[in-house]
This record gives C-alpha cells, structure tokens and sequence, in this order.
C-alpha cells in the first residue's frame, strides 16, 4: 500500500495539549467557553453540517492551521514502559476492496450510514483508523532516525506521553512508502465502520477515495477485551441457567473474584456470586473462530440459552470495557442494571489474522485496542488537499 501525505488541519504546538485536553469518551458535559476539539465537534448538539462552519470560525482567528504542504506524520505514544511508534496518512478506500486492508470484525449497516452522513456533512477526519501489520526492519529504523530527533510536538496527556514528528520531504515519505508496499496484508485494529463509511461515501463520489489511517506493526498494541453483560434470563431461574451451563462448560463457584486465565475460561457474576466456566469445546479445533471466547459466549450461551439471536441489535446484551472489570461488573449487577455478565480472555492478535485469513469476522467488540491517538490532533480535511 502507499500513505498519502496531507495537509493536517492542526492546532499549533503550544496550543495542542489544551485542544486535545478532553475527549470524547471522558468529557463529562459540554462548556461553551472551551474551545478545543470537543467544542468543535460539540457531541449530543446541533447538526454535524454546524461543525464545517465552527471549524471556519477557529481557523479564521487562527486557533487552528492548515500545514501547507502536504506531510506524513510519525505519532509515538508513550505509556510506562510500552511505546507505540506508527506513520499517520491516507489511504486509499480501494484497499479495503482489494483486502489488502483486513477488517476482523463485522459492521452494521445504519452506523456505516450515519458515519458516511458525517463525513458528508463535514468533510473530515479527526480520528485516523489504525491498521497493523507484521514488523518490518524498514519502517522500525526510519522510526527509530525521527525520534533521535526533537519532535514537532510533545505533551502529555493523562500521564500518557505523545509526541509527532512531520516528515514531508519527498525521499522520505518515498522511503516510507517503499517499505509498505512490501507488506502485502494490513489488518484494521481500531476503526471498522469509519474504514467502512469511508468506502461507502467514496463509491457515490470517486474523488473522495481517502481516509485518514495510522499504520503501526501489531506486537506495539495492546488488546483488551469488553465484557458482555446481560440484561434477561429469558424464563429461566438463576440456578436453573447455572444448570444449563453445566452442557458445555465446567462451571465453578469463584471466591473472590478471579480474571479468566486462556480463551477457554470465563468469569460469570450473577445472584451476589462469581463463577468459572471452563469451555468444553476441543482445543485443537480446525477453525479459529471456534475457538475464540466471544464465539463462545455467542454459541454456547447467548443464542442457545438465552435466544439472542442478532449480536449488533439485540438490547438485552451489552458490551463494556471495564478498566476494574471485577468491581465495575459486580457492581454493575448488583446495582440492578444487568442481570449477569461475563468476562473474558484477550483474543491474541494470532487468532485475529488467522481467523480473517480462514475469512471469518469475529463477533461484534471482540477486541478493544489500546493505545489510541487522540480525537482532533490532526485532522483530514477533504477539501484542502
């Protein structure tokens, strides 16, 4: 594949901390007298048409600038002792056709349509879809000459250290490029349906065939899981579900609680109890996705037990990722808003490539994909490349 170099639409250095200070998923309400990118996006208010015109205002008084000349950009984030080092561009929508891009999760149909209508709307990007692939010696040296080098900016962030380095001469993004086309699989870590909408919105208008993506090799991610917490029981009684669980798995009371150890095992709270399921399924099964715990979970107890039968629509079952997955779910229950949920292992990033390979989709929120970069640090905009 090739990375297209852009004009980001930024903040200027010393002003990106406070613009990227709050987030989407941890803002807790709207201040109309911040401005950052949460006030640019305003989340929950007025129409996403507003957004274009807002932006318009902020590049106006020169809160935010256009780089003018088009860059790749080398993003580091730095969290403890795990550094994830990855090249932001554009890629083409053509390589999701081709599958030289890979998604590992299925899409539905009404997020694509909304999330093609925002790009519509507002001709942009602020949040580029991160894609792996296997490490490559190429890219991991180039990383490695820039962050000898004083970054282009540097803050930190919820103790999370970032910094960004622009490159936009012409043998260096040429080099870059070089190194990624021989990698002939990348596969979507984080972004399925803005990758997707993207694709959809270029099929109605060939000249916007682009979508901001952060390339970055697979063993610097961290993959966690989301668990699956249930609102019925259908019919059943608490001890009688129990009971039924016992067909295919090895079910055992848990005191206290205790994180599943392998794809195989599953924590289940429910009735003030923990429990351990231990799958009875072969572990030498030929398809990966039998193997893979949200499968399980789908198959062995969700839809046979419980007849859920639609993952993404289905309202009695929802998905979380906890950061205390023991006292949140627990919680979470004995509070009333769920009946009983599960916990289960991380998915290895094997079991991902080996199950797209196999042409399988994992069930919906298999995965949930740290680090991430930041909402808003630098944005594509459709209209000024």
């Amino acid at each position: 594949m090739d990375l297209a170099p852009f004009k980001a639409i930024r903040p200027k250095p010393q002003h990106m901390q406070a613009w990227v200070n709050r987030q989407i998923d941890d803002y807790f309400e709207y201040l109309t007298e911040e401005i950052d990118f949460i006030s640019l996006i305003q989340p929950g208010v007025g129409k996403s048409e507003e957004i274009r015109t807002r932006l318009k205002s902020y590049q106006k008084q020169n809160l935010l600038v256009t780089n003018a000349e088009p860059s790749l950009y080398l993003l580091q984030i730095q969290d403890d002792d795990v550094q994830t080092l990855g090249f932001i561009g554009c890629a083409d929508t053509s390589l999701l056709v081709n599958k030289t891009i890979r998604p590992h999760e299925d899409v539905k149909k009404d997020q694509i349509k909304h999330f093609k209508e925002y790009i519509q709307n507002t001709q942009l990007n602020a949040e580029p879809v991160m894609l792996c692939h296997p490490p490559n010696k190429e890219l991991e040296y180039i990383s490695y000459l820039f962050t000898n080098t004083k970054p282009f900016f540097s803050f930190e962030r919820e103790c999370i250290q970032y910094r960004l380095w622009r490159m936009n001469h012409p043998n260096l993004i040429t080099r870059v490029n070089n190194a990624l086309r021989s990698i002939d699989k990348l596969y979507i870590a984080d972004g399925h349906h803005r990758s997707f909408s993207s694709l959809s919105y270029a099929k109605e208008d060939q000249s916007k065939n682009q979508f901001m993506v952060m390339v970055l090799p697979h063993q610097q991610i961290e993959i966690g899981s989301f668990c699956r917490m249930f609102k019925t029981l259908k019919d059943l009684r608490t001890d009688h579900f129990i009971a039924q669980l016992s067909t295919s798995f090895t079910v055992e009371k848990l005191s206290p609680h205790k994180p599943p150890s392998n794809a195989f095992e599953f924590c289940m709270y429910i009735g003030g109890s923990w429990f351990r399921l231990t799958s009875n399924r072969s572990k030498t099964a030929t398809s990966t996705l039998s193997r893979v715990p949200t499968t399980i979970i789908y198959e062995d107890i969700a839809k046979p037990l419980l007849d859920i039968q639609d993952l993404q629509y289905d309202k009695q079952l929802c998905y979380y990722n906890y950061d205390r997955s023991g006292q949140q779910m627990k919680a979470a229950v004995d509070e009333g808003a769920f009946i009983f949920g599960f916990e289960h292992h991380p998915i290895p990033f094997s079991d991902i490539i080996s199950s797209v390979d196999e042409c399988d989709l994992l069930p919906k929120k298999s995965t949930n994909i740290k680090p991430k970069p930041l909402l808003g640090m630098l944005i594509f905009d459709f209209l000024s490349q």
